[in-house]
């Protein structure tokens, strides 16, 4: 819990938000495809509410940041990724409130619930509240998310409520367009307004390529012969997270695999920051290692495209776009029940 900085107090308000929110049961009229925005006063962004539980399982609301968690969201709920997919966990961008059995609820948040004061008895009374980021572990919320999700439940207690009463309310006037509240400060007083908006635009990172060190691939090209091998290579999230002080995090993972055989020729961890510069080069020091110049490389993914491409050209090797990695797949599936332990 050391990276909450949240006073009680500030901490009391977002569960009383929750109470409030829960007691009015919108998922009994709310459906999980009715999405709208609540902009964060102090950075401007917006977070796009889910309210879950209109099937009676699952009682939540989620708040998924930016177009980026809205994309991740729409991924999700059109199926265009699949459960199977090694990285289909590590698309949430969202902070979550949940209403749990209190027997569910972990032990640091009991600790601030008795801290506060509250009793909370019956089936999904108690509110429990996680952030949910894309390469870590879901975890307790900051100071500034105990603040955003605040408004979030506040604001979306309104929307509800006036959706209760006009269910075409959220029926946007022009295509891409969701209903999102805002707030203005006047005469000293905060007020909240409406508004329809399209997404911002999705913020595009830009990764730097380090450069190709050309003496070494001319060493490689010299003395290493091209064969008919076809490798598999990708990156993805480990399946299982680390932590090295503060949130733990799911580190970065290259893996290479002979196509035919199956064979694992390397496989590799790194942190985020890292990642790109020591995958290329576990991806030209596994050619050196096997002394091997593959004919092909099949990969799934842009970026993973993108990073080998320029030792792929120079070294002559076709580089093909493909939607499954045999190989690679069976491998993770085999690390993932080796670390759950079954």
């Amino acid at each position: 819990m050391e990276e909450a900085k949240f006073t009680l107090d500030e901490l009391k308000t977002l569960y009383d938000a929750a109470i409030e929110f829960r007691k009015i049961e919108p998922w009994k009229w709310v459906k999980e495809t009715d999405i709208f925005g609540v902009q964060n006063p102090k950075t401007n962004e917006v977070g796009y509410c889910c309210i879950m539980g209109e099937m009676g399982e699952v009682l939540a609301m989620a708040v998924y940041n930016g177009t980026e968690g809205l994309n991740g969201y729409q991924q999700i709920r059109k199926g265009q990724v699949k459960p199977e997919d090694p990285d289909s966990l590590h698309i949430q961008d969202c902070l979550i409130v949940s209403f749990e059995n209190k027997g569910f609820v972990e032990k640091e948040d009991i600790q601030l619930i008795n801290k506060l004061g509250y009793k909370f008895r019956g089936r999904n009374a108690c509110p429990m509240f996680r952030s949910y980021k894309p390469g870590y572990f879901p975890w307790f919320l900051s100071r500034d998310e105990v603040l955003s999700m605040t408004d979030a439940l506040n604001q979306a207690k309104d929307v509800c409520l006036r959706l209760k009463e006009n269910n075409k309310m959220l029926h946007a006037p022009q295509k891409n367009q969701y209903l999102i509240r805002f707030s203005e400060t006047k005469d000293g007083k905060v007020i909240w307004k409406d508004e329809w908006r399209e997404p911002a635009p999705v913020k595009i990172e830009n990764y730097s390529t380090e450069p190709v060190d050309e003496v070494r691939v001319q060493r490689i090209k010299n003395s290493v012969k091209q064969v008919s091998a076809i490798w598999e290579v990708d990156f993805f999230f480990a399946p299982t997270p680390i932590r090295e002080g503060g949130r733990p995090f799911f580190p970065q993972a290259i893996m290479i695999a002979d196509h035919d055989t199956g064979f694992i020729h390397d496989m590799h961890l790194a942190q985020a920051a890292t990642c790109r510069k020591e995958f290329a080069e576990k991806f030209i020091s596994c050619i050196e290692k096997t002394s091997v110049i593959p004919l092909e490389i099949l990969v799934r993914k842009e970026d993973v495209a993108k990073l080998l491409e320029p030792y792929t050209s120079r070294l002559n090797i076709k580089l093909s776009r493909t939607k499954k990695l045999q190989n690679v797949d069976n491998a993770i599936k085999s690390m993932i029940r080796h670390f759950r332990g079954f």
